[in-house]
């Protein structure tokens, strides 16, 4: 990846020299902090905005510093009370919006609230898989829930509306 991202800096810097030969002077001796710069200055890149910014630090950032950021957010009245508070709750409770999935692929939280809920019911993958409407072929939930397999988007979307009906039982 590493290489690749060179690759496109190089090709960027011989544009900007051929382009743009003054902004490339001003890049040589120093005036301009970094290739990225001088290439909004030159336009050939957009400049981010703060709320692009914004989202790639939040991509980046662990799970205790999101929460930080949203305990702040509900300190400072960004955020309704309801939003604060969800994000500051504890790993174990999920909000009833809270995605269970990323793409066909289940989030740990939710695996974690599946298999509780399973324990506590003491039923298999295949029950669960009945009573959310699809045969009881249980083994592609088995393997979502231990090897992190990918699901089918129907299901997906059956084990949320499950998850919301047996949150509380």
């Amino acid at each position: 990846m590493a290489r690749m991202a060179k690759k496109r800096d190089d090709d960027d810097l011989r544009r900007l020299k051929a382009e743009f030969p003054d902004v490339h002077d001003a890049l040589l001796a120093g005036r301009l902090p970094s290739l990225r710069k001088a290439l909004v200055l030159a336009g050939l890149k957009p400049e981010r905005s703060r709320l692009d910014k914004l989202k790639k630090s939040w991509t980046k950032a662990t799970d205790g510093e999101r929460d930080a950021f949203l305990a702040w957010l509900g300190a400072t009245g960004a955020l309704p009370e309801s939003t604060a508070a969800a994000g500051s709750r504890s790993e174990g409770a999920r909000a009833d919006h809270a995605p269970i999935a990323s793409g066909r692929y289940l989030l740990p939280a939710a695996i974690r609230e599946i298999r509780a809920i399973m324990a506590r019911r003491k039923i298999t993958p295949e029950d669960v898989m009945n009573e959310i409407g699809f045969a009881s072929d249980g083994r592609a939930l088995a393997r979502a829930l231990n090897w992190n397999a990918s699901l089918r988007l129907a299901v997906i979307a059956g084990l949320e509306r499950w998850l919301r009906e047996n949150a509380g039982a």
